[in-house]
Protein backbone atom coordinates (compact mmCIF):
# COMPACT_ATOMS: atom_id res chain seq x y z
CA UNK A 1 0.00 0.00 0.00
CA UNK A 2 0.97 3.53 -0.28
CA UNK A 3 0.62 6.76 1.28
CA UNK A 4 -1.06 10.05 0.16
CA UNK A 5 2.21 12.03 -1.43
CA UNK A 6 0.11 14.71 -1.51
CA UNK A 7 2.94 16.46 0.92
CA UNK A 8 6.45 17.19 -0.13
CA UNK A 9 8.19 13.94 -0.16
CA UNK A 10 10.90 14.88 2.33
CA UNK A 11 8.18 16.04 5.10
CA UNK A 12 6.66 12.25 5.19
CA UNK A 13 9.94 10.75 5.67
CA UNK A 14 10.18 12.70 8.95
CA UNK A 15 6.80 12.45 10.14
CA UNK A 16 6.95 8.99 10.10
CA UNK A 17 10.34 9.29 11.90
CA UNK A 18 8.56 11.41 14.22
CA UNK A 19 5.35 9.07 15.50
CA UNK A 20 7.74 5.96 15.38
CA UNK A 21 9.76 7.99 17.95
CA UNK A 22 6.90 9.23 20.12
CA UNK A 23 5.27 5.72 20.28
CA UNK A 24 8.41 4.41 21.14
CA UNK A 25 9.20 7.11 23.66
CA UNK A 26 5.88 7.13 25.17
CA UNK A 27 5.81 2.83 25.55
CA UNK A 28 9.02 3.05 27.25
CA UNK A 29 7.97 6.12 29.53
CA UNK A 30 4.47 4.02 30.34
CA UNK A 31 6.59 1.16 31.62
CA UNK A 32 8.70 2.95 33.96
CA UNK A 33 5.25 4.13 35.56
CA UNK A 34 3.76 0.66 35.37
CA UNK A 35 7.16 -0.56 37.58
CA UNK A 36 6.77 2.60 39.62
CA UNK A 37 2.82 1.96 40.30
CA UNK A 38 1.92 5.25 39.04
CA UNK A 39 -0.58 3.55 37.17
CA UNK A 40 -2.65 6.62 35.83
CA UNK A 41 0.71 8.10 34.48
CA UNK A 42 1.00 5.00 32.67
CA UNK A 43 -2.09 5.16 31.53
CA UNK A 44 -1.67 8.28 29.72
CA UNK A 45 1.61 7.71 28.48
CA UNK A 46 0.09 4.42 26.52
CA UNK A 47 -2.77 6.50 25.15
CA UNK A 48 -0.13 9.15 23.76
CA UNK A 49 1.89 6.05 22.42
CA UNK A 50 -0.84 4.37 20.65
CA UNK A 51 -2.47 7.07 19.03
CA UNK A 52 1.23 7.79 17.73
CA UNK A 53 1.56 4.88 16.59
CA UNK A 54 -1.64 4.18 14.92
CA UNK A 55 -1.15 7.79 12.92
CA UNK A 56 2.39 7.04 11.60
CA UNK A 57 0.70 3.69 9.82
CA UNK A 58 -2.71 5.71 9.11
CA UNK A 59 -0.40 8.17 7.50
CA UNK A 60 1.66 6.16 5.62
CA UNK A 61 -1.72 4.45 3.97
CA UNK A 62 -3.24 7.68 3.64
CA UNK A 63 -5.77 7.46 5.74
CA UNK A 64 -7.20 9.97 7.98
CA UNK A 65 -5.47 10.84 11.25
CA UNK A 66 -7.74 13.24 12.24
CA UNK A 67 -9.98 11.97 15.19
CA UNK A 68 -9.87 9.20 17.48
CA UNK A 69 -12.84 7.25 15.62
CA UNK A 70 -10.86 7.21 12.58
CA UNK A 71 -8.10 5.76 13.69
CA UNK A 72 -9.90 3.36 16.12
CA UNK A 73 -11.94 2.13 12.40
CA UNK A 74 -8.13 1.91 10.48
CA UNK A 75 -6.45 -0.11 13.56
CA UNK A 76 -9.31 -2.26 13.57
CA UNK A 77 -9.64 -2.61 9.65
CA UNK A 78 -5.72 -3.05 9.81
CA UNK A 79 -5.57 -6.07 12.14
CA UNK A 80 -8.51 -7.95 10.58
CA UNK A 81 -6.57 -7.33 7.44
CA UNK A 82 -3.41 -8.76 8.81
CA UNK A 83 -5.25 -11.10 11.18
CA UNK A 84 -3.35 -10.04 14.17
CA UNK A 85 -5.43 -9.44 17.13
CA UNK A 86 -2.96 -7.47 18.82
CA UNK A 87 -3.31 -4.84 16.17
CA UNK A 88 -7.38 -4.94 16.06
CA UNK A 89 -8.20 -5.03 19.47
CA UNK A 90 -5.28 -2.14 20.43
CA UNK A 91 -7.95 0.50 21.60
CA UNK A 92 -9.37 -2.59 23.81
CA UNK A 93 -6.22 -3.84 25.10
CA UNK A 94 -5.94 -0.14 26.38
CA UNK A 95 -10.02 -0.29 27.76
CA UNK A 96 -8.87 -3.22 29.52
CA UNK A 97 -6.16 -2.03 30.79
CA UNK A 98 -8.05 1.30 32.48
CA UNK A 99 -10.53 -1.14 34.10
CA UNK A 100 -7.43 -3.15 35.09
CA UNK A 101 -6.03 -0.30 36.70
CA UNK A 102 -9.51 0.81 38.16
CA UNK A 103 -10.11 -2.55 40.07
CA UNK A 104 -6.36 -1.95 41.20
CA UNK A 105 -7.14 0.92 42.33
CA UNK A 106 -10.29 -0.14 44.57
CA UNK A 107 -8.32 -3.51 45.74
CA UNK A 108 -10.67 -5.56 43.85
CA UNK A 109 -7.97 -7.00 41.52
CA UNK A 110 -4.75 -8.18 42.25
CA UNK A 111 -1.78 -5.94 40.03
CA UNK A 112 -0.94 -9.05 37.62
CA UNK A 113 -3.96 -8.28 35.96
CA UNK A 114 -2.78 -4.99 35.25
CA UNK A 115 0.65 -6.08 33.81
CA UNK A 116 -1.01 -8.98 31.60
CA UNK A 117 -2.78 -5.77 30.08
CA UNK A 118 0.04 -3.91 29.70
CA UNK A 119 1.58 -6.73 27.79
CA UNK A 120 -1.32 -7.18 25.28
CA UNK A 121 -1.10 -3.38 24.68
CA UNK A 122 2.32 -3.11 24.37
CA UNK A 123 2.93 -6.17 21.79
CA UNK A 124 -0.34 -4.13 19.80
CA UNK A 125 1.74 -0.91 20.07
CA UNK A 126 5.04 -2.55 18.77
CA UNK A 127 3.64 -4.23 16.19
CA UNK A 128 1.66 -1.36 14.79
CA UNK A 129 5.79 0.83 15.35
CA UNK A 130 7.19 -2.07 13.12
CA UNK A 131 4.72 -1.20 10.31
CA UNK A 132 6.06 2.75 10.12
CA UNK A 133 8.48 2.87 7.23
CA UNK A 134 11.82 3.69 8.49
CA UNK A 135 11.86 1.61 11.22
CA UNK A 136 14.89 -0.97 12.27
CA UNK A 137 12.59 -4.26 12.30
CA UNK A 138 11.16 -5.85 9.24
CA UNK A 139 7.37 -6.28 9.96
CA UNK A 140 6.45 -8.71 11.81
CA UNK A 141 4.14 -11.55 10.61
CA UNK A 142 0.77 -11.96 12.64
CA UNK A 143 1.29 -16.10 12.30
CA UNK A 144 4.98 -16.70 13.76
CA UNK A 145 5.11 -19.81 11.04
CA UNK A 146 4.27 -17.73 7.89
CA UNK A 147 6.69 -16.02 5.41
CA UNK A 148 6.54 -12.39 5.67
CA UNK A 149 5.96 -11.87 1.69
CA UNK A 150 5.51 -8.24 2.07
CA UNK A 151 8.14 -7.01 4.45
CA UNK A 152 9.94 -4.48 2.13
CA UNK A 153 6.82 -2.46 1.73
CA UNK A 154 9.00 -0.30 4.36
CA UNK A 155 11.40 0.77 1.59
CA UNK A 156 8.98 1.92 -0.90
CA UNK A 157 7.42 5.50 -1.55
CA UNK A 158 8.77 8.09 0.69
Amino acid sequence: MTADRSTPSSSLPSRLARYRGQALRLLESAQVSMQRGQWNQAEELLWGSLVAAVRGVALWHGEPTDNDAHLRDFVRRLGQQERDRYIRDAFDHLSALSDAAERVRERRSRVDYLFMAMDDLTEAVERLVARIPGGDHPVPSPDPDAEVADAEVADTGG
